[in-house]
């Protein structure tokens, strides 16, 4: 009896312990903090106040708004120095982090690219000292941090940090981890543009800009559920960022980015969203853009168009249109439908081209949004090039990319095939190119292993095509074998 009455006695307070652990787990919730870093004044490069400190604001604001709410948001607006101090303040603000918590961490800073070496780097200054963080010491130092990593950087040439954005076979990801989510501003080898005010009060990067305006104003969400993804934030990026290419890993990620009530109203800042282009596509034949937006509240109206010349946007000569309804006062708040023709060019009547909206209430104008639009050849043969690496292993986090190169603008569909030749994955569908600063005119993807429902695609072997037409005739590639596994 006194055996019995002890076994049952074990029994329950293991079932005691069991339930405990299991409501420790329970009330063991997500904790998110962030530490956001801007680098303004420099000893080695241009100084770029207030940009960088006004971005830390832009993206400390809309992390604020989050409804899942942020334990801390550390800002260093005025920069940090070096290697160390960055270091230090990583664990300062991730100190009590732990494997179920989310660290996210933004920088805003001048980057590099060294095409001999292909180390990608980022500018720390904070106007007194300077150093370059490798790709390498800033894994190292988020490594150290406990749970998810989600870094996003607004920096020249930044997408070379997770390997894309340029076709060289020394470039790595320097990120691959179910640990990391990762967000840039640009690809391997792309400008990421800042704009000033003339009186050097306010400034910014367009990236920046999109990202928050995207996620605040809910535009980004797709599927209307209240959290915007990382995916779905790319996406939004590549719709409504046109100076340079968003870049992110993994690349169709249902990470939450953010997270809002959608019976709450929305927090855009900008007096402007909505923005919808008839066409992002234009062709020698047909250069007017139709365009529609929404005014949330009365303002002025003007539009730019930035032409891509030489491998350079040309910000410096912009094509400007005053809205017509600017002579008779401001456009009053409701959705509008306007036009703009592209100036002729006789010698190239093809290219890119970014149209902008600059609203200005009162004597403050500020960049309302942009979309890139693509002028395609009417005739001719593109002369389409594929190359993909032989082989990957998506289940290790790995991607695979694919370069399309194209001897002028056109719009590419892009289709991942098994050994049958059933179509596992679209990655592009009659998707335009766009400029990457690769030197010659090509387009660059990326498939992560996964088929069209999502799920990682069988070990074997596969091929890539690519595809486009012009003229009503179609052209089409075909890489060599991709193999799944080893």
């Amino acid at each position: 009896m006194h055996k019995r009455c002890g076994m049952l006695l074990t029994l329950l307070l293991c079932c005691l312990l069991c339930l405990a652990a299991r409501a420790e787990d329970a009330e063991d919730p997500v904790t998110l903090r962030a530490l956001l870093v801007g680098c303004d004044e420099f000893l080695s490069h241009e100084n770029i106040a207030p940009s960088a400190e006004m971005n830390v604001r832009r993206m400390a604001n809309m992390l604020a708004t989050d409804i899942r709410g942020y334990a801390a948001i550390v800002s260093a607006g005025q920069g940090v120095g070096s290697v160390q101090a960055l270091r230090e303040l990583m664990q300062q603000t991730f100190a009590e982090a732990d494997d179920n918590d989310i660290s996210l961490v933004y920088f805003c800073t001048h980057g590099l690219y060294d095409r001999v070496t292909f180390q990608p780097l980022l500018v720390l200054s904070d106007g007194i000292s300077e150093e370059n963080l490798t790709a390498d010491s800033l894994r190292d130092a988020l490594d150290a941090v406990a749970g998810q990593k989600v870094l996003i950087l607004d920096a020249c040439n930044s997408g070379a940090f997770i390997g894309k954005g340029a076709w060289d076979a020394q470039l790595r990801n320097s990120f691959q981890s179910a640990d990391y989510q990762v967000l840039t501003s640009a690809g391997a080898r792309e400008n990421s543009f800042l704009w000033r005010d003339r009186d050097g009060v306010g400034g910014g990067s367009y990236f920046a800009q999109e990202l928050c305006e995207g996620l605040r104003s809910r535009e980004f969400d797709y599927n209307a559920d209240g959290q915007v993804t990382l995916a779905e934030a790319y996406q939004g990026l590549l719709e409504s960022h046109g100076a340079s290419t968003a870049q992110s890993y993994p690349q169709q990620s249902d990470f939450a980015l953010y997270a809002y009530d959608p019976d709450l109203a929305d927090t855009a800042e900008r007096p402007i969203g909505a923005i919808t282009l008839d066409s992002a596509v234009l062709s020698e034949k047909e250069d007017t853009l139709y365009f529609s937006f929404t005014v949330r509240r009365a303002v002025r109206v003007q539009y730019q168009l930035i032409y891509y010349k030489n491998g350079l946007w040309r910000f410096d000569t912009p094509q400007t249109i005053e809205d017509p309804e600017n002579e008779t006062g401001a456009l009053t708040p409701g959705r509008k439908e306007r036009s703009v023709s592209l100036l002729a060019e006789e010698d190239e009547p093809y290219g890119y081209a970014l149209l902008q909206l600059v609203a200005q209430e009162g004597r403050r104008a500020m960049l309302a949004g942009s979309r890139l639009i693509a002028v395609q050849r009417d005739t001719g043969n593109p002369v389409l090039r594929i190359r993909c690496g032989e082989s990957f292993d998506p289940a290790q986090g790995e991607e695979v990319a694919v370069y399309v190169g194209h001897r002028f603008p056109c719009s590419l569909t892009v289709t991942v095939r098994d050994a049958q030749g059933q179509t596992v994955r679209r990655l592009a569908y009659k998707t335009p190119s766009r400029p990457l600063g690769l030197g010659s005119e090509a387009s660059l993807f990326y498939w992560d292993g996964r088929n069209a429902a999502g799920e990682l695609a069988a070990a074997g072997e596969y091929v890539i095509e690519a595809s486009c037409m012009v003229d009503g005739q179609k052209y089409l590639v075909t890489s060599g074998t991709v193999r799944i596994g080893k």
